[in-house]
């Protein structure tokens, strides 16, 4: 019998922010929206904050392709959400 060890690799721990940035966000913003509080720039923070570490974690794990899939989705994501403030 073998042991496998479960852990999670780079490339899917950047997927993972990525994805994450996104739904953080949202939450932050329904929650600033039941206290009825101003959380824009917070939310946008949280999501911010998450896509540049997906950035730089899936520039690290390119080769991979879930590595090369949050690289290029944390940067869509990041990218038009700069279009759609300016």
């Amino acid at each position: 019998m073998s042991t496998e060890k479960t852990s999670l690799s780079l490339d899917r721990v950047a997927l993972t922010l990525s994805l994450a940035g996104v739904l953080l966000g949202i939450a932050v913003a329904m929650v600033g929206r039941i206290y009825e509080q101003k959380v824009t720039m917070h939310r946008y923070g949280v999501f911010v904050a998450f896509s540049i570490a997906a950035i730089v974690l899936g520039a690290i794990t390119q080769s991979c392709v879930i590595g090369k899939t949050a690289l290029i989705t944390s940067s869509i994501l990041l990218i038009g959400s700069i279009g759609i403030l300016g």
